[in-house]
């Protein structure tokens, strides 16, 4: 066997990019107010995240070979001996692409970023059941991701094979014939593009006063409270100052009933 070349560089970009998406959006959800301004990095970094799911999805469909669905391995009996092989040791099947457990934990990922930010999309409107499904995928997606990194470790451990690097060079140790024929550098700059105009066309379409965010080809959503919020505080604080001069117009007309009792007198 050489190393060969078996990760497009689309495939390497989407990685990378969506690993970048998801700390973000962690890391704000975390440790920033949801009345902040700042939160809105969160949805702009959630929406990229989905935006690069559908894409990767594209990609699997008409991509290079080992970025194809149809390469990656779903057997139970597969899976099973695949775990086994990586727990306890032993010999097990290699695979040049996607093993069984990096499989189910793609398609988990996918499935579950997705929800994500639907359910983040439907939060404004949807009161705290959506916000608490959310809450929920969002801990469900981090487990999947680190149970991802720990399998990582674990097979560069055992098998003395850095896999992680191969998602920045490509390449594995494979026979010549598994090789792809191109890394696809066209599709790697196109990819960016997209991604580059999607992340801008939410930042220009997010508006801090109303509290809402227009996504590219889906319309607008609410993304918080605040834009409500301040529109009830003005609401009640002209209520507020109609009653001060409300209140102000009464003690003047009592001023003056006093004074046309005195006169009466």
């Amino acid at each position: 066997m050489a190393r060969v070349q078996i990760w497009d560089l689309p495939v390497r970009i989407f990685h990378w990019l969506l690993a970048a998406a998801l700390v973000t959006a962690f890391t704000i959800a975390l440790t920033v107010d949801d009345e902040s301004a700042t939160f809105a990095f969160h949805y702009l970094a959630g929406s990229v995240a989905g935006f690069l799911v559908l894409l990767r999805i594209v990609w699997g469909v008409v991509g290079s070979r080992w970025a194809r669905f149809r390469d990656f391995t779903f057997g139970p009996s597969a899976l099973a001996g695949y775990l086994r092989a990586a727990l306890f040791g032993g010999d097990g099947a290699r695979y040049v692409g996607h093993n069984p457990a990096t499989s189910w934990a793609v398609i988990a990922m996918f499935a579950l970023i997705l929800s994500i930010v639907t359910t983040g999309l439907l939060m404004g409107s949807g009161g705290e059941a959506f916000e608490e499904i959310h809450e929920i995928l969002a801990w469900t997606l981090a487990a999947v991701v680190g149970a991802h990194v720990a399998g990582v470790a674990l097979h560069t451990v055992r098998h003395q094979e850095n896999i992680g690097a191969a998602m920045v060079t490509g390449q594995r140790e494979a026979e010549p014939t598994q090789a792809i024929t191109s890394t696809r550098p066209l599709v790697g700059v196109a990819l960016l593009a997209a991604v580059g105009a999607f992340a801008f066309g939410v930042s220009r379409g997010y508006d801090a006063a109303a509290g809402t965010v227009t996504l590219p080809l889906l319309g607008t959503f609410a993304v918080g409270e605040g834009g409500e919020g301040d529109e009830g505080g003005d609401h009640d604080g002209a209520s507020d100052e109609g009653g001060d001069r409300d209140g102000a117009s009464g003690e003047g007309d009592e001023d003056d009933d006093a004074d046309e009792g005195a006169d009466e007198h």
